[in-house]
């Protein structure tokens, strides 16, 4: 008897392409812990997430034509405010997670508002 066997054989290939789409995410939260220190005050703790290649801008907002004079540091950056409304605290080069303290002294009116935003801006 002859016996044959059958084969099969498969050959191909195959591309796929994956495309993501990450949402660009910047926060900011406050945890309020207000205390006396110094000429000031601390105000509690900023939480900073930010996951923009580009890098980030902390922004502090307040009522303009107030607090001028004061000044307003997280972490070690300090601001003086010029009365304007809106300062730019500092500015991360990149993604960053980070936890800062906050602290405040008057300027000559003393704390003339009391409402201070702090807001994470993308700089790309």
């Amino acid at each position: 008897m002859c016996g044959s066997a059958a084969s099969a054989e498969s050959s191909g290939t195959a591309t796929f392409t994956l495309s993501l789409t990450v949402p660009r995410v910047c926060t900011v939260s406050h945890q309020s812990a207000i205390s006396q220190a110094g000429t000031g005050f601390r105000l509690g703790e900023l939480r900073e997430y930010c996951n923009v290649a580009g890098g980030y801008a902390l922004v502090v907002n307040y009522a303009p034509g107030s607090m001028k004079g004061a000044v307003v540091a997280v972490g070690e950056e300090r601001v003086v405010l010029d009365g304007s409304g809106r300062a730019i605290v500092s500015q991360s080069p990149g993604p960053r997670i980070r936890a800062r303290e906050v602290f405040a002294e008057p300027g000559a009116a003393g704390f003339d508002t009391d409402h201070l935003e702090f807001a994470l801006e993308a700089t790309s």
